[in-house]
């Protein structure tokens, strides 16, 4: 799911020597040498520095209960999943995250792991006054996961890759436990559920099935953004009953409706885990004229360690 050392050591070395013979330019000004630039390099991490709360505009979201001090006369004391994002999904900062998702720029990990761990520490501090749940077990950080098929096209899965590289260096927030337990269902196990339910699907069924997301959520309702990644999802069969009562937080790289961070937080509840929320490293802007109630606020006010989900 990860690149191991030897590897590492192994595309490092490789990386230096391509250098050499075939310079690199930064992805966002084009600048030779470098994957990224000085300069934008500074751009990125100003980009990234602030974390905020980010649900607003993401339609998608499962509701929660929220905490007293979190409800809005409106909500009835229900609300969207909380969801903290290190930064806006703006150009400098989509250019980055996709040069190293699709494009094979690892050498980019550094900055974008830097930009999660920021996030991490503003959702889920360390300085919580206890040590985990009531059987003294860390929240659990689990990672949206990677298709089979896209890890293989790309080599390597990209939010498990910033994830461990943040372990390995200790930089996780404290009393958290990295926990890669949910996994995309087989898709020929997809194909014969839609099957049982519908009988025999039309090509463009299977194709939903198959890839859930493949042609873009933009435009879509939100009952059609939720039914294409709806059951694709399932827990490790050795985490199963490891979740019951567990704290758990989803990370993921982009926020735009919600609706893969909603099917990863359905699985979790249905085996008895508690969802505190979500973080990304960028989250899309919020439909014209509408902004979340903690947008923009200070690392200090938008913990979601004390906004516990419905779970």
């Amino acid at each position: 799911m990860y690149f191991g050392r030897p590897y590492q050591r192994f595309a490092g070395a490789l990386r230096g020597f391509g250098t050499l013979v075939l310079p690199a330019s930064c992805v966002q000004c084009g600048a030779w040498d470098s994957s990224l630039c000085r300069g934008c390099l500074t751009r990125f991490r100003r980009a990234t520095a602030r974390p905020f709360r980010a649900e607003a505009g993401a339609e998608s979201l499962p509701d929660v209960r929220l905490q007293p001090d979190q409800v809005h006369p409106a909500d009835h004391g229900f609300g969207p999943l909380p969801v903290v994002a290190a930064g806006r999904y703006g150009p400098v900062v989509a250019r980055v995250l996709l040069a190293y998702k699709n494009h094979g720029h690892v050498d980019l990990a550094a900055a974008v792991a830097a930009a999660l761990a920021g996030a991490l520490h503003a959702a889920v501090p360390g300085a919580t006054g206890r040590s985990g749940d009531a059987a003294g077990r860390g929240v659990l950080l689990v990672p949206v996961p990677t298709r089979a098929s896209s890890r293989r096209r790309r080599g390597y899965d990209p939010v498990m890759l910033l994830l461990v590289r943040l372990q390995r260096s200790a930089s996780l927030p404290v009393d958290t436990v990295l926990g890669p337990v949910v996994r995309h269902r087989p898709w020929a196990a997809l194909v014969a559920r839609l099957a049982r339910r519908h009988g025999m699907p039309s090509a463009r069924e299977l194709r939903a099935a198959v890839l859930p997301g493949a042609g873009g959520q933009k435009g879509l309702g939100r009952r059609r953004r939720r039914s294409q990644v709806l059951g694709s999802m399932r827990i490790a069969a050795r985490a199963r009953h490891t979740l019951s009562g567990r704290e758990c937080v989803i990370v993921d790289d982009v926020l735009t409706t919600g609706a893969t961070i909603g099917e990863v937080h359905r699985v979790l509840v249905s085996c008895g885990a508690t969802v505190l929320g979500a973080v990304v490293i960028a989250a899309t802007a919020p439909p014209a004229g509408e902004t979340g109630r903690s947008l923009g606020a200070e690392p200090r006010d938008i913990p979601i360690r004390h906004l516990p989900g419905d779970g």
